[in-house]
C-alpha cells in the first residue's frame, strides 16, 4: 500500500462520487478507480458498492475507512516527531482539545512549557470527545483537556480547574433586568442546547446542572455545536444559553450580555484526561504544570 492510495480511498469514502473526488484530488475518475481497485485486490474484499453510478461502502469499506486515517494519522505523528527530533527537541507530547477550550488559561500553560522545558515539543489538536477518547485508545494523544467527566469516567483525570457558569442573553432581553439569573428563570424564554455529540462536555453539564435545580433540558431546543456558534445564535435571538464564566469575561460578543447563574449547582470541572496511569517524565511534567499554572486568575 502507498499513502497516496489511502488518500484516495478516503476522498472517495467521503464523496461517495468518483467524479466528484476525481475533481478533489485533481486527478482523472479512471486513475483513480484502479487505485481503489488496486486496494480491494490487496486485502481481496470488496470496499464498495458500485451500482449504476452509485456508490456505498461495504462492511470491510467502513472498516478500512476508519483503519486508514488512522494509518495516516500515526505516519504524521512518526513525521512531527522526526521533524522534531531534527530540530533538538528531545521529545513530544500530543495534547487534545475538545469542547473550545482554547483559551487564555491554556495558553499561558503552553507558554510556561517552552519556558521551563523547551526541550519538549508540543502539539495541540482540537477535536469532539469521541475523537479525543478513540485518539487517546490509539495512542496518538498524550492527554487531553474535556468538559465531559461522563465519557471520559473509565480514564485517569486531573481537575486542572473548575469555574462558575454563566448565562448569555441577547441585548434587549426582559431579564437583563436581573443582576442573577436562575434556571428557573429561563423557563418562559427558549434556551440553547449543546450538541450532544460535537459539544458532549457543554451538553454533559447543562444536564448536570438542570439535574442539580430539578429541571429538565429542553426537549425542543436549538442546539450549538460550540460556543462561537452559541453566541452567535445568542446574539441573533434564537434563545438564551449557559457557558463558562470565563468565556464571558474573556470573549466578549457586542450583541450578547453575561449574568451569572444564581443556583448553586456544580462547577464546572476542566479536566486533563490521560489513558495510563503512569504517565512519561515528560507528560507527568506537563500535568504537574497545568494543576500550577492555573491557580491565578484570569486576566
Amino acid at each position: 500500500m502507498k499513502t497516496r492510495q489511502l488518500k484516495y480511498y478516503l476522498t472517495v469514502a467521503d464523496e461517495l462520487n468518483f467524479s466528484r473526488a476525481s475533481e478533489k484530488l485533481n486527478i482523472e475518475a479512471s486513475p483513480l478507480s484502479r487505485a481503489i481497485g488496486d486496494l480491494e485486490s490487496y486485502f481481496g474484499v470488496p470496499f464498495l458498492h458500485r451500482r449504476k453510478g452509485r456508490i456505498r461502502l461495504t462492511i470491510a469499506g467502513q472498516v478500512f475507512r476508519e483503519e486508514a486515517q488512522h494509518i495516516l494519522d500515526y505516519i504524521e505523528s512518526v513525521k512531527h516527531k522526526v521533524i522534531s527530533a531534527n530540530k533538538g527537541f528531545r521529545s513530544q507530547l500530543r495534547i487534545g482539545l475538545t469542547d473550545g477550550l482554547v483559551q487564555p488559561r491554556i495558553a499561558r500553560l503552553l507558554a510556561l512549557c517552552r519556558e521551563e522545558e523547551p526541550q519538549t515539543a508540543i502539539r495541540i489538536a482540537t477535536m469532539d470527545v469521541r475523537q479525543m477518547l478513540d485518539a487517546l485508545e490509539r495512542g496518538h494523544l498524550d492527554a487531553a483537556f474535556t468538559l465531559d467527566g461522563e465519557a471520559t469516567g473509565s480514564y485517569t483525570k486531573a481537575v486542572a480547574w473548575t469555574e462558575r457558569p454563566a448565562v448569555a442573553l441577547p441585548i434587549r432581553h426582559p431579564l437583563l433586568a436581573r443582576e442573577t439569573i436562575y434556571l428557573r428563570d429561563t423557563k418562559p424564554y427558549s434556551f440553547l442546547v449543546c450538541h450532544p455529540e460535537t459539544w458532549s462536555g457543554g451538553h454533559y453539564l447543562l444536564r448536570k446542572w438542570f439535574a442539580e435545580t430539578s429541571s429538565s433540558l429542553p426537549r425542543e431546543a436549538v442546539t450549538a455545536s460550540g460556543h462561537d456558534t452559541l453566541m452567535m445564535l445568542v446574539g441573533a435571538g434564537y434563545g438564551l444559553g449557559a457557558c463558562l464564566e470565563s468565556r464571558a469575561l474573556t470573549q466578549p460578543h457586542p450583541d450578547v450580555v453575561f449574568r451569572p447563574l444564581g443556583d448553586t449547582v456544580s462547577p464546572a470541572e476542566i479536566l486533563l484526561v490521560f489513558k495510563e496511569p503512569s504517565p512519561s517524565p515528560s507528560l507527568e511534567r506537563f500535568i504537574e504544570r497545568a494543576l500550577r499554572s492555573v491557580d491565578s486568575p484570569v486576566e
